[in-house]
């Protein structure tokens, strides 16, 4: 048996706090819902100290991307399914599952219940590292009590997301790779060709022509930073990227990114499906509307639909339909418009939401596919412009030379 104290509230909001054991922090929570209480904390007791376990010594939740998140969603599934003690289920699953990774995160998150951290506790201290979707899952379902059926449908989404973008990096691999060849022809022409072409030139004692003199004078530019520019100039938009996280300026950043043509398209298809699968589930499970709503906007990664989200939610807490409220922000697609007017209507909402997320998938896709369509011969058109365009600016001080002494 483990020591754990406890804060929690009575029926009358009265504070409480003690001590109990149990066989692990699930059990203790268990025990004292049985009472009557409000569980707020409960944390293991060293008994060679008598004192709280801080929480220095806890294993570091770490980093997890979408495709290992749906693995430890999985395992956590399985665990809930077999009516284990949360803590004790994934401490012994963590000796079997051969990902190392896997492992760590396993034996992390059962660290933090056997020390008396809630899922909810965790998630929010997840918050930044683990996929925003995974976590909205986490404390959905220990409010809803359907932990294990959520983690099923998390499952399924992560692995739709994880291939979704798998899709969209592979649609931009070659455009990158052409523009990459783009940027270093041109670096070529401008630090080794045309300068000693301009030397030339300057010997001819005639007047170039002004398509020449262009090609020149950025030649020189370009010769004056350098190849590296590029790649600087790549890391500096990168850096601002995510600078706009603390400084508090995501919402624009994501705003301007879902404006872009065919990539914004894509980002903000799949943030909406996100929404609309997440809100599918928590209807289906009879959470309260606007609370449904706040939670599946905390499972989006994109802050300008997340904060429109939130302003709907409360626009219906203050009696609109949902209806009129999505009409009220202004930033939900007509397909959605009309959706929401079946708000009142549980299994056909919930559904309806269901499909709408897999069509908004379904456009994202599209959307990914569009971007490499257009982008693959938009860059190699302006590859071999660029090439052509230096060529005749080399040529065209020859022939008007030729012109002079005929």
């Amino acid at each position: 048996m483990t020591r754990f104290r406890f804060q929690a509230t009575d029926a009358n909001g009265q504070p409480l706090d003690g001590e109990l054991s149990a066989e692990s922090a699930d059990a203790a929570r268990g025990e004292l819902t049985a009472r009557g209480l409000k569980v707020l904390e409960v944390r293991v007791i060293d008994d060679s100290t008598g004192h709280v376990i801080p929480p220095e010594q806890q294993i570091p939740l770490g980093r997890i991307k979408g495709a290992d998140a749906a693995m430890l969603a999985g395992q956590l599934a399985n665990v809930v399914q077999t009516g284990l003690p949360l803590s004790a289920g994934l401490r012994a699953l963590s000796e079997e599952v051969p990902s190392s990774s896997v492992k760590y995160w396993l034996l992390a998150v059962s660290d933090r219940l056997d020390q008396g951290h809630s899922l909810s506790d965790i998630a929010r201290e997840a918050d930044g590292s683990w996929p925003r979707f995974f976590i909205a899952i986490l404390d959905a379902g220990q409010r809803t009590g359907r932990l294990s059926e959520l983690l099923s449908e998390c499952v399924v989404h992560l692995r739709t997301s994880a291939d979704i973008r798998r899709q969209m990096r592979v649609a931009l691999a070659y455009p990158v790779l052409l523009g990459v060849a783009t940027w270093s022809v041109l670096s070529f022409l401008a630090t080794w060709v045309v300068p000693q072409m301009r030397d030339i030139f300057i010997g001819f004692g005639t007047e170039l022509p002004g398509l020449t003199v262009f090609v020149l004078n950025v030649s020189y530019v370009m010769e004056s930073f350098g190849w590296w520019f590029m790649p600087i100039a790549v890391i500096a938009m990168w850096i601002a990227w995510y600078a706009c996280d603390p400084l508090g300026l995501s919402q624009i950043r994501d705003r301007f990114a879902s404006s872009l043509p065919l990539f914004g398209e894509a980002r903000r298809s799949a943030a909406l499906g996100d929404f609309c699968r997440l809100l599918s589930l928590l209807t289906q499970h009879r959470v309260p509307l606007s609370d449904a709503i706040r939670l599946a906007a905390s499972g989006v990664r994109d802050t300008d639909l997340r904060a429109t989200c939130l302003d709907l939610a409360m626009r219906v807490d203050s009696g609109q339909s949902l209806s009129e409220a999505a009409i009220g922000t202004g930033r939900f697609p007509n397909d959605l418009l009309h959706l929401f007017h079946w708000a009142d209507r549980d299994g056909d909402f919930a559904d309806g939401l269901q499909t709408a997320s897999e069509m908004l998938s379904a456009q994202s896709r599209v959307h990914s596919h569009s971007l490499a369509v257009v982008c693959e011969p938009a860059v190699a058109v302006l590859l071999g412009g660029v090439v052509g365009i230096t060529v005749i600016a080399l040529f065209m001080p020859m022939i008007k030379l030729l012109n002079d002494l005929s």
